[in-house]
């Protein structure tokens, strides 16, 4: 019995202990960080819901104005603060419906913010108590593309099995028509038959391993030469040569790691640009430098004292001076900061028409150096600016995990980091285009990535009281960031935003070094409406199946590769998007307003075949072209392929017209120097080695090449007729 007694004695205990324990709070939330609606959807619902449900309660629901770049009254209708009631012991949400505007205005994805507030018998889930909301805009057409030239592929030849190999350079003989590929994962440069640009042939591989690693290679009147990292990184690199069969000539050593090399238009210099990078642990951090290689005399004269390495030095002194203007210095650690001259690291070179100055930039600096190929000596350094991603046009898909593409506007700014350049003149004005990849210092010592979601990266809250929601995976959280810029008054967290890369092209005064146009968003417009390859916008250049918005997160397309050649009296700029694929074109004859004239890719949007990962891209003209027609190259590094492409213009003389034209013939061939005769009088033009017109001719029956550097050129006439002519 008083075992009894004692069992119902704890049972009232426990009874009495669950009648007085407090209830759970009711509490509210909202059920997603985001929701996204068509413009001409008519309305946009927002669930609200609450848990532990009891006594009847309400909760506020306000339009943040702090994060927002939709206007309520013109593109949603939210007239003041609404109140949302739960009954009492619901468990069933809460809608709150939002008209929407259906105008029509082409503009990006715009989005609004709405915060819960002042709950009644309730409290807010924390973490919970906002929303963004985007609207997807429904005016907004595919850019239009002018199609006044066509690419349209050939062929593409692999250099070896993708992973084991590369197709990272390519550079075109056209004595030989023959290409040489840096094929710098295999270790090889290949060389290729390119007499039927349709079925590209193998030559020959040549092992660059006794020399160490390749990463670039140009060729010019017979000599082919090679940009050689040391098989230590931090160490001087070298130019190997080789003759068009691959076999060696000579080496000369230039600065440490040299990433590209190029001849100058002329043929009487070679440059390359040694980036210089440290090893991880920043124990060795090599200054950035520029060689110049005095190649008059042909490589029969070169020799090491044919080298003139120009470094930076001359600027140690002004990191505080170069910082204010836009340059990025921050390499080094903590206790051995690096040196201006260690941080500036060359990634490209363009030379300007006359051969008397090269454009380096320098990518993680965000820079573009000038040096006087004269005097050897660097006349300017600049800052080619950032993106303001809050400005119209500048619109960006900022995350990899909304299912929409969203191109929008952010309190972001970007980091152009241009890789290639070209220099281009129009009107007797000089120009530079910038391929605005973007890239970041990833060091045992020194990483300068974060996302935005990372407790690391702290947002200042003043200016950024709704940090906890950008930084949600669907707002801006997944986007990766520089650690190393936005801290403007140095208190530890973060003032300003600074994504990777510009995700567009840019066209520069090459004199003032002012910015003359950007393309903003374009880039991230065309690949997205594509019919096509909008299936794989922003899609990584993986060898496996491609998965669309991946690199969203990180620097978009990733225009990587740019040239420039001339078709007629029209300046053409090609841009190679290293992460989608392909290649866009543009008509730069106005730098001011370029015109899009074609996007082309040729890649599986279902698998991992196709040419993917452009990077090298080389314009033939058709004085060198083995078709006579203008062709453009693009080396892919991922698939290690190379992709031959023919251009057709509109209104060019038909096949049969150039076959019908009266034969020409010049005379003396090869000239010494002074008149050529021609054997009939014709109008037309005389090109160099890259296409550009040097010469101009009307009803002419001689040509002046008095001035001409010695090297092949080629005089088409506008009866369709061409021939070639060597100047020694």
């Amino acid at each position: 019995m008083r075992q009894i007694l004692l069992a119902i004695s704890k049972v009232s205990l426990v009874m009495l202990a669950l009648q007085t324990a407090p209830a759970a709070a009711q509490s509210v939330r909202f059920t997603a960080a985001t929701a996204v609606a068509n413009e001409n959807a008519g309305t946009v619902s927002i669930p609200v819901a609450i848990t532990n449900s009891g006594a009847a309660s309400t909760v506020q629901v306000a339009l943040v104005t702090g994060l927002s770049t939709a206007t309520a009254g013109t593109d949603f209708t939210y007239a003041a603060t609404q109140t949302l009631t739960f009954p009492a012991e619901t468990t069933v949400n809460q809608t709150l419906t939002i008209p929407l505007t259906d105008d029509a205005l082409a503009e990006g994805a715009e989005y609004f913010t709405l915060r819960l507030q002042n709950p009644v018998n309730a409290t807010l889930t924390a973490g919970s108590t906002e929303v963004l909301v985007y609207i997807k805009d429904n005016d907004t057409q595919a850019p239009t593309q002018s199609r006044n030239l066509t690419l349209s592929r050939l062929g593409s030849y692999q250099n070896g099995a993708s992973g084991t190999n590369s197709a990272e350079i390519v550079a075109h003989d056209p004595t030989s028509q023959r290409l040489y590929v840096a094929n710098s994962v295999g270790g090889k440069l290949d060389i290729l038959s390119m007499a039927n640009p349709a079925a590209l042939a193998p030559v020959a591989s040549i092992n660059i391993a006794p020399y160490g690693g390749i990463n670039s290679v140009a060729v010019r009147n017979g000599v082919v030469a090679c940009a050689i990292e040391n098989t230590d990184p931090q160490q001087n690199g070298s130019v190997v040569f080789f003759d068009l069969n691959g076999a060696f000539l000579k080496q000369v050593t230039v600065g440490a790691l040299p990433d590209m090399i190029t001849f100058s238009p002329n043929g009487q210099l070679l440059i390359t640009a040694n980036e210089g990078e440290p090893k991880s642990d920043y124990s060795v951090d090599p200054e950035g430098t520029v060689s110049v290689i005095d190649f008059s005399g042909g490589v029969a004269g070169v020799t090491q004292a044919s080298v003139t390495t120009v470094g930076f030095t001359g600027y140690n002194s002004q990191a505080a001076t170069l910082r204010a203007a836009g340059i990025r210095l921050y390499g080094g650690t903590t206790a051995a900061p690096s040196s201006v001259a260690q941080d500036l690291e060359p990634e490209y070179v363009a030379v300007s028409a006359d051969s008397r100055t090269a454009y380096i930039t320098l990518q993680e600096n965000n820079a573009i150096a000038t040096l006087d190929l004269t005097t050897r000596q660097f006349t300017s350094l600049r800052t080619v600016g950032y993106q303001d991603h809050r400005q119209a046009g500048f619109t960006l898909d900022a995350s990899d995990q909304t299912p929409d593409i969203l191109l929008a506007n952010w309190p972001v700014r970007g980091m152009r980091e241009p890789d290639a350049l070209a220099a281009f003149e129009v009107a007797g004005q000089r120009y530079l285009i910038t391929a605005n990849e973007g890239d970041a210092r990833e060091y045992n010592a020194l990483n300068e990535i974060n996302r935005i979601s990372e407790a690391a990266y702290v947002l200042d809250p003043t200016v950024f009281p709704n940090a906890a929601l950008l930084k949600n995976p669907q707002v801006l959280g997944r986007l990766n960031v520089t650690n190393k810029l936005g801290d403007t008054d140095g208190d530890g967290d973060f003032d300003e935003i600074y994504a990777l890369g510009g995700r567009s092209f840019s066209v520069y005064n090459a004199t003032t070094g002012a910015l003359v146009h950007d393309s903003g968003d374009l880039l991230e417009r065309v690949t997205s409406t594509d019919p096509t390859f909008g299936a794989i916008f922003n899609a990584s250049n993986t060898t496996g199946n491609p998965a669309r918005k991946n690199r969203s997160d990180d620097k978009g397309p990733e225009p990587e590769g740019i040239t420039t050649g001339t078709i007629r009296d029209t300046v053409y700029a090609f841009v190679s998007l290293e992460r989608i694929g392909g290649v866009a074109v543009f008509n730069v004859n106005n730098p001011t307003q370029p015109r899009l004239v074609q996007y082309i890719n040729n890649r599986s949007t279902t698998n991992g075949t196709g040419d993917q990962g452009p990077e090298g891209i080389v314009f033939i003209a058709p004085a060198n072209s083995p078709t006579g027609q203008p062709l453009l190259l693009l080396a892919n590094e991922v698939s290690s392929t190379v992709s031959v492409y023919t251009i057709q213009t509109r209104g060019v003389l038909s096949a049969k017209a150039v076959r019908n034209a009266e034969p020409l013939h010049l005379y003396p061939n090869p000239s010494q120097g002074g008149r050529v005769q021609l054997s009939r009088a014709v109008s037309g033009s005389l090109h160099d080695v890259l296409g550009r017109p040097v010469r101009a001719l009307r009803k002419a029956q001689e040509l002046e090449t008095v001035g001409l550097a010695p090297g092949v050129y080629v005089l088409r006439t506008e009866d369709g007729a061409s021939s070639k002519l060597v100047v020694r």
